[in-house]
């Protein structure tokens, strides 16, 4: 694996730790904890991916309509729709009795991102660490690191 997807992987690891625990059943803190960090995942980690990764996976995959860059942009989309459903249940939802629809949006949320953490993991960050040139890779690295220091300071 590239040592520049690492931080991906390491947030990726985080993640599907919360997950596991958001499978486990309703509680209200854990759902907010857990609505918090996918806004996270989908404001920044999501963007980094299509915006630093994508775009350049692109120059050797030149197909878009099929294929793994597009499967990934497709994941993305799925997991930001239930993202938003998610989000409006919890919302509205009474914490001293959860409705079920919640409780069954959360956890497809919950498995649809570990689904796809999987995908990342062992299957298109392998490919990507072969494919991308390693001035791409220095790239991506770059661009993630001032995107995210600009944004701490």
């Amino acid at each position: 694996m590239a040592p520049e997807l690492h931080s991906f992987i390491e947030e990726h690891a985080a993640l599907s730790q919360l997950m596991d625990q958001v499978r486990e059943g309703y509680h209200t803190e854990l759902y907010h904890k857990a609505l918090d960090t996918i806004a996270h995942e989908l404001e920044h980690h999501f963007l980094y991916e299509e915006k630093y990764i994508l775009s350049r996976l692109a120059n050797h995959i030149t197909e878009t309509e099929v294929g793994p860059i597009a499967k990934l942009k497709n994941e993305h989309n799925i997991i930001r729709k239930h993202y938003q459903e998610a989000m409006v249940l919890f919302q509205n939802h009474d914490p001293e009795n959860p409705s079920q629809e919640l409780v069954q949006k959360m956890g497809l949320l919950a498995y649809l991102l570990k689904k796809h953490i999987e995908k990342e993991d062992h299957y298109l960050f392998p490919l990507f660490s072969v494919i991308l040139t390693q001035e791409e890779k220095a790239a991506i690295a770059h661009d993630v690191h001032l995107h995210t220091s600009t944004r701490k300071g």
